[in-house]
C-alpha cells in the first residue's frame, strides 16, 4: 500500500517576492512538484502537486536531521483531518532548506497538504514517536 496518494504544496507569492525562489523553497521540502500559478491581482497563488513516491523523502530527512520528530509529530497530528494532513511552515526557512513550524511571517507560510488513506501509518513513518530523541515506533 502507498503511504500517500498525493502531496500538494501551496504558497502566496507577493510582488516583493521572486516566484522562482518560492518554487525553490517548496522543492526544498517536497520533491518532484509540478507547478501551477494563479494570478489573484495582489498576489499569485503558487501550487505544486506530486504523486511521486519520493515526494516526502526530504521532509523525512529534515525532521530527523533537525531532531524535530516530536515537534513534527504534534503538528502532523494537529493538522490531521480525515484523509488529509495539513501543515504550514515558514517560507524563508524553507528557502534555506530548514523546516520551521513558526508560520508567523509577513509573507505567509508554505502549506503542505498530504492526502492519504492511512494517516496513522503515514505519521508513524514520517515522524514516529520518540523517547529521548530516538524513534520508538
Amino acid at each position: 500500500m502507498e503511504l500517500f496518494e498525493e502531496v500538494e504544496v501551496e504558497a502566496h507569492v507577493y510582488p516583493t517576492e521572486d516566484v522562482e525562489k518560492v518554487k525553490r523553497a517548496m522543492l526544498n521540502l517536497v520533491h518532484d512538484l509540478e507547478f501551477e500559478a494563479f494570478d489573484r491581482g495582489d498576489y499569485i497563488i503558487l501550487t505544486g502537486k506530486t504523486r511521486s513516491r519520493k515526494a516526502l523523502s526530504r521532509l523525512y530527512e529534515l525532521f530527523r536531521g533537525q531532531a524535530i520528530l516530536d515537534t513534527a509529530r504534534s503538528f502532523l497530528e494537529e493538522g490531521y483531518f480525515g484523509e488529509e494532513i495539513i501543515i504550514r511552515v515558514n517560507k524563508q526557512a524553507a528557502y534555506a532548506g530548514v523546516v520551521n513550524f513558526n508560520e508567523e511571517s509577513p509573507l505567509g507560510p508554505i502549506t503542505i497538504i498530504i492526502r492519504t488513506r492511512d494517516p496513522q501509518k503515514l505519521m508513524k513513518w514520517l515522524a514516529p514517536r520518540t523517547k529521548d530523541g530516538v524513534p520508538i515506533e
